[in-house]
């Protein structure tokens, strides 16, 4: 019998690659609220996930086997001016997801991030480091990582940068994260537009492009892996390098990119330097990333969508 995969956020980048890679292996059932991304290939739900007993009702129709929760309010400047409303998603929806989830037996893999750190570490970070989150949203990540990992069964998935492509269908559309585009899309859109941008030159990553990133979590749920799991490849390089070499890659003007050094941008919010991410712990679980230049092609195989 196929299990069943419910994926809370189809809409957004990571919940959409999830949905078409796993159709081959899993029954799958997806929510969304603002953006419908229309798929003939699994049975969709729009709803307010909020909604405690909507979505329980949900899982008693599904009963679910397996489920990703893809939600968050994870614009990091949003969240620290709208507190409040990041706890309410990022927090207090989780511990009632926990909840409904324990009830009917159901495994959930959350995903986090980077933000969970402080950024002052000079290596990558692993899986063991201790968290100390120095802005909202990062604090608001750990608070529902604790939360999950009550269970043991359940499992854990930070990434660090995520990177992709949105259809022309919804990625005009409204997001529920409060982060209508990730930097990707961004940054070619305004390159295509002969826009010039600012590119911070002293913040470090370990950028993932979204369908690596889903991956890397049908495969962890296939082999049933549970606890935390850090998704990223073996990259440590600043935004700025990283647009210039997706630029040069896609053949669009890198002299639009101007060097800044992210004091110079007046963000109210603290963030650290170092967000890279050790995946050490799942490659040797036989999971092999893609590289930079693999990445970039098959961005740009999608540009066209």
């Amino acid at each position: 019998m196929t299990d069943k995969l419910f994926i809370l956020g189809i809409g957004g980048l990571t919940g959409l690659k999830i949905s078409h890679l796993a159709k081959d292996h899993f029954d799958i059932y997806g929510s969304y609220n603002l953006r419908n991304p229309e798929l003939d290939f699994l049975s969709s739900y729009n709803i307010d996930i909020t909604d405690s007993k909507s979505l329980e009702n949900l899982f008693e129709e599904i009963k679910p086997n397996v489920l990703i929760n893809t939600i968050a309010l994870s614009n990091v400047d949003y969240c620290e001016q709208f507190s409040a409303e990041a706890s309410k998603l990022n927090v207090d929806f989780v511990k009632n997801l926990f909840n409904i989830s324990k009830k009917f037996s159901t495994k959930i893999i959350h995903l986090s991030s980077d933000s969970v750190f402080d950024g002052t570490k000079k290596l990558p970070y692993v899986e063991t480091d201790d968290p100390n989150p120095i802005n909202i949203y990062g604090d608001s990540k750990l608070s529902s990582e604790k939360i999950i990992l009550q269970n043991p069964s359940n499992l854990i998935v930070r990434a660090s940068v995520l990177y992709g492509w949105l259809p022309k269908n919804i990625a005009h559309l409204e997001s529920s994260s409060k982060k209508p585009n990730n930097f990707s899309q961004w940054l070619i859109k305004k390159l295509q537009n002969n826009e010039n941008v600012k590119i911070i030159t002293d913040e470090y990553s370990s950028p993932i492009i979204a369908e690596d990133f889903a991956n890397s979590i049908l495969h962890l749920i296939k082999n049933n892996h549970s606890g935390i799991f850090h998704s990223a490849p073996p990259i440590h390089m600043s935004r700025y390098d990283f647009s210039n070499k997706l630029a040069n890659y896609l053949n669009l003007d890198s002299n639009l990119i101007t060097p800044v050094k992210t004091s110079e941008l007046g963000r109210k919010v603290k963030t650290g330097n170092n967000k890279s991410l050790d995946s050490s712990k799942l490659e040797s679980t036989g999971f092999k990333f893609l590289n930079l230049n693999q990445s970039f092609e098959l961005l740009k195989n999608q540009l066209s969508n």
